[in-house]
């Protein structure tokens, strides 16, 4: 029967307008998920002509499977709604998506010990299956939680029984950008691979970053002291929460360029120039200079730009960085 139901759904789901239906339902969050309900895809579409016959059949489909599993809400879970969204907040609120035919998934059909029954099969992965042909379910491929949250794909499966509290999305802090004038701290890092950094038999981190203002000017060269190493294990942030400056566009400019070395000292000085070219049309080029000792680590140079969200990570080597 969930065969028919992700059927019927992916049958539909070749029609452009039922594919944006479903995203904005999900994008509403109406049960605190990115998540519709079939019976809310059977109410909107029964009186449509266009859809008269699939509309007929994923109604029957509804009423059987509710009526063995005790009411329970079968519904269509749309994870990349969630990406998209994120994206849409952090970036721009305008920002321009395309929504491709998915590929669908049960929700109970999921296997925590697939790489034990097939190595080939990534862990905890389910099958994937697409409409071929009429109304026949074909397999694609093994999807990953990091493919769903990034391509279209629908879990077909049904609403979880919670306390209210729980039926309501949990509510979110996010900081869509900056004030003129107002204070920037720096010196937050997560480290991806702390041993490619620093291998774990040289002890404690020794982080240095500087920024410099959109002219080039240095207004901040600051060393963090030696760090334990565990504050940077799993890949967890970790906020020096240092002050660099009240950003004020008119005497730092529109962007700031930081830069972080790893320390580990040596016998001889180095001096190394960047020119980066202008981060915005008819904007100047900027060059900065630094020094560093031959066995410190660079870990590279970033712009950082006034109109950036504050939510944005920067990539650095073996790391990233951010702002608040």
């Amino acid at each position: 029967m969930k065969q028919a139901l992700m059927s019927k759904a992916l049958i539909m789901a070749k029609n452009e307008d039922f594919r944006e239906f479903v995203f904005n339902e999900c994008l509403k969050q109406e049960h605190g998920e990115y998540n519709v309900y079939f019976t809310k895809v059977i109410s909107h579409y029964k009186a449509k002509a266009k859809y008269h016959q699939e509309i007929g059949e994923l109604e029957n489909l509804v009423k059987q499977i509710k009526s063995l599993n005790g009411g329970i809400e079968p519904l269509i879970f749309y994870p990349r709604v969630e990406t998209i969204e994120d994206e849409n907040i952090s970036t721009n609120k305008n920002g321009n998506y395309f929504l491709q035919e998915p590929v669908g998934v049960f929700q109970d059909d999921y296997e925590p010990l697939t790489p034990i029954i097939d190595p080939t099969r990534p862990p905890y992965s389910s099958p994937g299956y697409i409409v071929d042909n009429g109304s026949t379910l074909t397999y694609y491929q093994h999807i990953t939680e990091d493919y769903a949250w990034e391509n279209d794909v629908w879990v077909i499966g049904q609403e979880e029984i919670v306390s209210p509290g729980n039926m309501v999305a949990a509510p979110e802090t996010i900081d869509m950008g900056r004030t003129n004038g107002e204070a920037e701290r720096g010196g937050i890092i997560k480290v991806l691979n702390l041993n490619a950094l620093e291998h774990w038999t040289s002890g404690k981190l020794e982080f240095r970053y500087r920024v410099n203002m959109a002219s080039g000017t240095l207004i901040k060269n600051h060393p963090f002291g030696k760090t334990k190493r565990k504050h940077f294990r799993d890949q967890k942030w970790h906020d020096f929460n240092n002050f660099i400056a009240n950003w004020n566009i008119s005497n730092i400019g529109n962007w700031m360029i930081e830069g972080w070395i790893e320390e580990d000292g040596g016998a001889s000085t180095q001096t190394i120039t960047n020119t980066f070219p202008a981060p915005c049309t008819g904007c100047p080029t900027t060059t900065i200079s630094f020094t560093k000792q031959n066995k410190d680590f660079d870990m590279g140079v970033t712009i950082i730009q006034f109109t950036d969200s504050k939510s944005q990570e920067y990539d650095m080597a073996y790391s990233k960085i951010k702002r608040k």
